[in-house]
């Protein structure tokens, strides 16, 4: 990152070069929140939630020549009114923040990963080199498959489980269904532990279906966490809004043969290594579930839910005759910690691979997401996973996209994008749909693990996101399973912020009108920019007129992740915008904080050395 050679920043009166005559000084105060409102954003949810969309199954599978575009503007980017800024860093991932009626000469710009490492972690000898079938004898695999990457600030640890050999084939008496977990101190060097100790089995089995797997106890002195005769995804959360925080887990322990789908098995830890079925507490089964459905942990709502993302068969096409699409199902943080999904006249939602039912009226899993025209052309792709995590003031959705002709068993032909989300449901993308990440010719079934980004550097002025990918390797030619295949672990890292940019060579792009809290001590407007000629800001009132003695600017080169420009303490509570003039200039965040710069922001699957996964 360039170092900064000429940096000024100061509170000046109106700045000579931007004296415009009649500045005021007072803007009115904002209104309340609505106390039904979203406290961070002030974004209202509807009566009806989530929303039900009548026309989703016939909107992506329609007949040629392909689906219409989904409908990609959130309501509440249209809304009139004063948004929140408090908590968290303001990103630039919709049209939320930013008034393009006053914006001139200023493009949004979509940012990508750079891989870093094709193998921070490869597969062993060990453990990770098995499989029961003579076919595949010569797979070997280390990757995270949901599995996921998430810190344990109380251990200030990184924490990343992967699928350890294949989904069945014992090695030294272990089953083959095995979950495996490295660690990190630095997120670039991971280890993996000798653990002592093992889980308890399951305390009753019999609330499961009968074909359910045993758990049984993995060999100490390895890094199995736990072992099954089946395994294939392992979903993990951490709950940090609980009082001690605790890993949870979901866990697809069997195959789908047969073309049937059971119940994923539930799991908890305090430290991401001991792990146990949950006893009391409410706790039991989701009940049946599509493999790669997943869960996450939505923290932005007042009331904060947990997050279900259910694979769904509309069986209408698609590259693999599926089409698959998502539904979401919302279940309360402080109830139960994973409650039984929605049932269908007494049956499981998702019984059959080819479930191929209409929506019924009371099913609360509702249409959520699937691809569009502007992804692929009609039945060209499909959606194969969707998850979530929150991420400063937003959710961060990793997208995996599966593309024919290659569309079955492990050498899928995914590719990884990204989407954003302010309420959890509707969710906005790039314009160009571009992969969220390049990849070398040769890999297949490319996912972002659950829990990224981890943020890298945090406090510092060159901090930066690490994103954790799956994919497998090997000459197949197509096939479903082979015999010279290697699952392994990516790193690819992003600019801290650097979804999207806000990027001019001589524009000005103005704020809708903006309010934050009242909080004791001094605020400041900090930004993260990359400021190569100049960048200038100003505090205007709701109605555009600039407020006397509310203006500061920065004289390039200066790139930095994180920098204070201008005190505005006394400004809580009033309706503003924010106008900043970019010079040759990149604008990633912007957002309201104290002399430390913290934005009291979420921070994904966790920061690196940091005691908490909020920016406190």
């Amino acid at each position: 990152m360039t170092r900064a050679r000429s940096i000024s920043w100061a509170v000046v009166g109106c700045l000579a070069s931007w004296a415009a005559p009649g500045c005021v000084d007072t803007t009115p105060r904002a209104p309340p929140v609505a106390a039904n409102a979203d406290p961070r954003s002030g974004i209202t949810l509807p009566r009806e939630w989530p929303p039900r969309d009548t026309e989703f199954i016939n909107r992506v599978a329609s007949d040629p020549p392909q689906a219409p575009r989904a409908p990609d503007t959130p309501p509440y980017c249209s809304l009139p009114g004063v948004r929140r800024v408090d908590g968290g860093r303001q990103l630039f991932v919709d049209d939320y923040l930013v008034d393009w009626a006053r914006t001139r000469n200023v493009t949004r710009t979509w940012g990508r990963l750079r891989l870093k490492t094709p193998a921070v972690l490869t597969p062993n000898q060990g453990m990770d080199a098995s499989c029961h079938q003579a076919r595949c004898k010569g797979m070997r695999t280390a990757r995270p498959f949901g599995g996921g990457s998430l810190y344990d600030p109380a251990r200030r640890r990184l924490l990343l489980w992967y699928r350890c050999g294949w989904r069945g084939g014992p090695y030294h008496g272990v089953p083959g269904g095995r979950t495996c977990v490295a660690t990190s101190r630095d997120g670039l060097r991971f280890e993996r532990p000798k653990l002592a100790t093992s889980f308890s089995p399951a305390p009753d089995r019999r609330a499961l279906r009968p074909r359910s797997p045993k758990v049984v106890r993995p060999a100490r002195g390895t890094n199995v966490v736990l072992a099954t005769a089946h395994v294939e995804a392992f979903e993990v959360a951490y709950d940090f809004l609980r009082t001690p925080p605790r890993f949870v887990a979901l866990r697809m322990e069997y195959m789908t043969g047969g073309r049937r789908y059971r119940e994923y098995t539930p799991y908890v830890s305090a430290d991401g290594l001991a792990w146990t079925n949950p006893k009391g507490d409410g706790w039991r089964s989701p009940g049946v579930l599509a493999d790669r459905s997943t869960f996450f942990l939505n923290p932005l709502r007042r009331d904060p839910v947990w997050a279900f993302s259910l694979r769904e068969n509309l069986c209408r096409g698609g590259p693999s005759r599926h089409m698959r699409a998502r539904r979401l199902f919302e279940a309360p943080h402080a109830e139960a910690p994973l409650r039984r999904i929605a049932m269908r006249g007494g049956r499981p939602l998702y019984g059959a691979y080819f479930q191929c039912e209409p929506l019924l009226e009371g099913d609360a899993a509702v249409p959520w997401f699937a691809v569009d025209r502007d992804d692929c052309a009609f039945e060209q792709c499909d959606v194969y996973n969707v998850d979530g995590v929150a991420y400063e003031s937003i959710l961060v959705h990793g997208l995996a996209l599966l593309h024919g002709p290659a569309v079955g068993g492990e050498l899928k032909n995914n590719s990884a994008h990204v989407g954003f989300s302010r309420d959890g449901f509707h969710i906005t993308r790039p314009d160009d749909r571009r992969p969220f990440l390049d990849v070398p010719e040769g890999w297949w079934n490319v996912q972002l693990a659950s829990g990224s980004p981890i943020v890298a550097g945090l406090g510092s002025r060159e901090e930066r996101l690490y994103f954790y990918v799956g994919y497998g390797f090997g000459k197949g030619g197509g096939k479903s399973v082979y015999k010279d295949y290697e699952e392994r672990t990516a790193l690819a890292t992003l600019r801290r912020d650097g979804f999207a940019r806000l990027q001019a060579t001589n524009g000005t792009a103005t704020t809708r009108p903006l309010a934050f809290s009242f909080v004791s001590g001094p605020r400041y407007l900090w930004v993260n920019a990359d400021v190569k000629g100049g960048l200038k800001v100003r505090v205007l009132s709701d109605a555009g007129a600039p407020l006397c003695g509310r203006a500061a600017n920065i004289t390039g080169p200066a790139d930095a992740t994180r920098r204070r420009l201008l005190l505005v303490s006394d400004l809580a509570e009033r309706a503003i915008r924010f106008e900043f003039r970019l010079e040759d200039a990149a604008l990633y965040a912007f957002w309201v904080a104290g002399p430390d710069g913290k934005s009291g922001g979420f921070l994904a699957g966790g920061a690196l050395g940091h005691g908490s996964l909020v920016d406190e």
